[in-house]
């Protein structure tokens, strides 16, 4: 059946040419006189042989990168007066959503637009004209499986690292909806080859979608002698532009610095490292912080460049569908129980190597990593179409894959720096074990709760799933109140007294 699908994609594809005239075919279809609305890209030049009653301008139906990849070019004149109501920035590129009235221009067979509203809409309504055309899961695994040669767990990362993340309504980390998917070996050959299938990919993106440093770009239509340029800025992909930024502490130039650290674009980010570090800036904000021992293999793939507008369709329907995640709703509440009761299952298992690498700025930082599990959830959700028990438990083995491989790969010496540290956190007057102990599982609860807050009666299952006796978990709780390192700001709800 995918095959069959695929061997179709020319009937598939969202290609410039259909774009152009499908818009073409509603242009015409309007007669002079009717009101139309259409969106399209604006283009800051007057039209030939220009009146002199208002002010003219151009709107393509194709997007600057597309524009000189179709065979046919029908753009439409449109005429703003003191009467239109303008609610956007008038630049050349700028996507706008248009009413007015149909008329023909007085010169040659182009039509004219009277302008009534002009506002500014997102260019991801742009790809969403073609819904009906957005690819099925399986379609979008066959595709990523036929360009790049990796294990699973890894191709699908780079896959839903693709549908970025929704937002985390309350989350107190002001992220965008970006993902940062990074690999790191000391090893340049296995990052060359992560690097250079993650860059193919990228590259197929349109120009607009990259993430790059402003650059305009000329454009030339010798039929109505244009000559204009188009800013590219902003854009909400990237990888690494040359093979000297993966040896970098950040394979990012200092200009994308900004995006990086909001997280205002998906990062494809391999690198290089001299050492393993628990501390690695890049692994510390990555939803996948993989460490890779092989090469990937990866090929040009002729299907998936032709369909790379059908996947963007799918990527902003699926985007359309999962905004937010909001971590009252039920599923995000389960996710939250299975993640501490990872968090559990590991600190029993490798001990106070695992506390101490969930310290504030190691890899496994309690709230930065749950924060990072639940956005790679939404990605998986985009992709899937919703939240189930199957996504759970799939980011929840991911988490323990990438848990298992930085054990495994922290040199000895390295891990000791971090458990010197860790006893220096521990306060020395906090003697009895258990109490220590407990304060960790409060801590856990509360990297996990978005207001910071752990209700009393949550903090009492997790000690005694943790294998406290229920009356010495109630004695402990009330310990920890009375030596002033938890209160209760209002009932039924506690917090920790943090020292300044």
């Amino acid at each position: 059946m995918i095959y069959a699908l695929l061997r179709s994609v020319e009937r598939l594809t969202i290609s410039p040419s259909k774009r152009a005239r499908d818009f073409q075919r509603v242009i015409q279809s309007y007669k002079n006189g009717e009101t139309i609305e259409v969106e399209g890209f604006l283009i800051l030049r007057p039209p030939p042989n220009v009146p002199k009653d208002g002010v003219y301008y151009l709107l393509s139906p194709l997007s600057p990168s597309e524009l000189s990849k179709s065979d046919i070019r029908p753009y439409v004149a449109i005429k703003i007066t003191e009467k239109s109501r303008v609610n956007a920035e008038l630049k050349s590129g700028e996507y706008v959503k248009i009413e007015g009235i149909m008329d023909a221009y007085p010169f040659g067979n182009m039509r004219l637009i009277h302008i009534t509203s002009l506002e500014k809409v997102s260019v991801e309504d742009y790809w969403l004209q073609y819904k009906e055309l957005a690819l099925k899961k399986e379609e979008l695994e066959g595709l990523i499986e036929g360009t790049i040669n990796a294990n699973y767990e890894l191709r699908q990362a780079i896959l839903y690292s693709l549908f970025a993340s929704p937002s985390v309504v309350g989350s107190r980390k002001l992220w965008g909806e970006g993902v940062t998917f990074s690999a790191l070996k000391n090893d340049l050959k296995v990052v060359k080859s992560l690097w250079e299938a993650s860059k193919y990919l990228i590259d197929l993106f349109p120009e607009e979608m990259i993430l790059k440093k402003g650059k305009a770009k000329s454009f030339v239509d010798d039929n109505l002698d244009l000559d204009l340029p188009f800013l590219f800025e902003g854009g909400r992909y990237y990888s690494p532009s040359n093979k000297s930024l993966l040896k970098k502490e950040i394979p990012v130039p200092e200009w994308a610095r900004g995006y990086f650290e909001k997280k205002q674009a998906v990062f494809l980010t391999p690198k290089v490292y001299k050492r393993i570090s628990p501390e690695d800036p890049l692994a510390y904000a990555s939803e996948t912080p993989f460490i890779v021992n092989e090469p990937i293999g990866w090929e040009k793939n002729r299907e998936l460049e032709q369909l790379i507008p059908n996947l963007l369709a799918t990527i902003f329907l699926e985007k359309e569908k999962i905004p937010s995640l909001n971590p009252s709703d039920k599923m995000i509440e389960k996710f939250r129980e299975r993640f501490e009761r990872w968090i559990f299952r590991n600190a029993r298992e490798y001990g106070e190597k695992f506390d101490a690498l969930r310290l504030k700025g190691m890899i496994f930082e309690t709230n930065t990593r749950y924060l990072l599990s639940l956005r790679l959830l939404g990605s998986m959700a985009r992709f899937e179409g919703e939240i189930n028990n199957k996504i759970i438990s799939d980011v929840i083995n991911m988490n323990q894959e990438i848990v298992d491989m930085w054990m495994n790969e922290i040199s000895e010496r390295d891990m000791l720096k971090v458990l010197e540290i860790y006893e220096k956190y521990i306060e020395r007057d906090f003697r009895n074990k258990r109490l220590v102990m407990a304060l960790r599982v409060f801590m856990d609860l509360e990297a996990t709760s978005i207001d910071g807050s752990v209700s009393r009666e949550e903090f009492y299952k997790a000690l005694v799933e943790y294998g406290f006796k229920p009356s010495y978990a109630e004695e402990v709780i009330e310990r920890l109140i009375a030596d002033g390192y938890l209160y209760e700001p209002f009932m039924g709800r506690l917090k920790m007294i943090k020292p300044e």
